[in-house]
């Protein structure tokens, strides 16, 4: 039986829900700034989920300085989990249940201002004490990204960070009988402008 299921799960085009998403992506290359990508990893293949920030440029008052914060300010993103999309109908259940998205319908991000942006190289900063509310668990990290320059004072912020489903209390779940594995650690692309 296990052998039939994994038969099945490799070679039936789309069992597993797999499409690169190429028209997700262009989609966001096309449309303004703002992002935010996760993908999802499993023994077998990997799911992709996108949202589009609808701000054409989020505040961040005060730019960037080095040293202790001066203002306990920050930017606030929040998502509605549901306005993710993935091309895959199961794997989003699945995506909208691990993430108790009836319970808890967004997922937050919290940005410091002044200082808690720190200048690691010229064209990159580390964003410091960032916090992400999934599922109800708030999560500190210190994220890199890479600074570009718009055509006027606003700057561009983008980056990739690795995030662990159980820093998040989530178990990464089981499928098809233990075949499909979810791994423990998404991967998060993101951009977004900055004024």
């Amino acid at each position: 039986m296990r052998k039939l299921l994994l038969i099945l799960i490799l070679c039936v085009p789309g069992f597993t829900g797999f499409i690169p998403d190429e028209s997700l992506k262009s989609e966001r290359t096309n449309g303004p700034p703002g992002f935010i990508d996760i993908t999802v990893f499993s023994n077998i293949d990997k799911q992709f989920f996108q949202y589009i920030l609808k701000q054409q440029c989020l505040p961040f008052t005060g730019g960037y300085k080095t040293g202790y914060a001066l203002d306990t300010s920050f930017t606030r993103i929040v998502i509605p989990v549901k306005e993710f999309r993935c091309t895959n109908k199961s794997a989003y259940k699945d995506f909208l249940k691990l993430l108790k998205a009836e319970q808890y319908p967004n997922l937050e991000i919290y940005i410091p201002h002044y200082s808690n942006v720190n200048n690691d190289k010229k064209d990159s900063v580390v964003l410091k004490g960032v916090s992400i509310i999934v599922a109800g668990v708030t999560k500190r990290y210190d994220i890199n990204c890479k600074i570009d320059k718009s055509g006027n004072d606003n700057k561009i912020l983008n980056g990739t960070t690795g995030i662990k489903l159980t820093d998040l209390d989530i178990v990464p779940p089981v499928k098809l009988f233990g075949i499909v594995k979810v791994k423990n650690e998404i991967s998060i692309d993101f951009e977004f402008c900055v004024k």
